[in-house]
């Protein structure tokens, strides 16, 4: 485990790009996930990306929307899954677990 931010880095519906190309997204409802900085769509920066409900993550680019919970395509474009890393936040650090 290596801890990547403290949970005030990040405000619900904001990001931090991180070492190594890993994007660190706070989803609206306050909930810490980790990915790639790279839509598997066709590798546009998501540091800009739209949040949405339900932890959904929009592409700037051509508006795909994926999952950040589980990884998988909401909306076309979108059709391959995103790599979803596993977080653990303790007390006010937030935590790489893979």
């Amino acid at each position: 485990m290596k801890d990547i931010a403290s949970i005030h880095d990040v405000a619900p519906g904001g990001t931090l790009l991180l070492d190594d190309g890993l994007l660190l997204i706070r989803d609206l409802d306050g909930d810490f996930h980790v990915t790639e900085d790279r839509c598997p769509h066709v590798g546009w920066s998501l540091r800009t990306g739209t949040l949405h409900e339900d932890a959904v993550i929009e592409c700037p680019l051509h508006h795909g929307l994926w999952n950040l919970r589980s990884g998988d395509p909401v909306r076309y474009p979108a059709r391959v899954p995103m790599k979803i890393h596993r977080v653990e936040v303790r007390g006010e650090t937030v935590w790489l677990v893979d």
